[in-house]
């Protein structure tokens, strides 16, 4: 093997291995809160689109979140039983419209300091041209 081969390799394990780290971190947080990984992402999917004024359909939704529409049915079933989001009729009538409550908000804002300070936890050492230089190079990767 030569070493560009070693070299990618160790990087691909690096990636996965604090990918794996940044989920279990994240999905800690949110647990303390009765929420999975893919449930809190759902709720600030749907307050980023309510704060730009997006509408958003439950596949646009499981775009989103990189999720099968099974999936997104199942956490979307979940967060409306805790009356954190809400369905809402589409002029097609196969289609729902989603937004988060106000619950859902509340909930949020409880749970941004702590996501706030996870964030501080793991990335307080980096500066803002290594983020952007890490983004850029994350922006770069191919998938088939």
């Amino acid at each position: 093997m030569d070493d560009r081969y070693i070299r990618r390799s160790r990087a691909i394990a690096r990636m996965i291995f604090t990918s794996q780290q940044l989920y279990r971190a994240v999905n800690a947080l949110v647990r303390r809160f009765d929420l999975t990984e893919s449930q809190y992402n759902a709720l600030r999917i749907l307050r980023g689109a309510e704060r730009r004024g997006e509408s958003l359909t439950q596949a646009e939704l499981a775009d989103r979140l990189i999720a099968s529409r099974a999936n997104t049915t199942w956490i979307l079933d979940k967060l409306e039983e805790r009356k954190l989001v809400r369905r809402k009729g589409h002029s097609d009538r196969r289609k729902n419209l989603l937004e988060i409550t106000s619950q859902g908000q509340k909930l949020l804002l409880r749970i941004d300091p702590e996501f706030e300070r996870l964030i501080d936890a793991i990335l307080g050492n980096v500066g803002d041209e290594e983020l952007d230089a890490l983004q850029a190079t994350i922006a770069r990767f191919q998938f088939a």
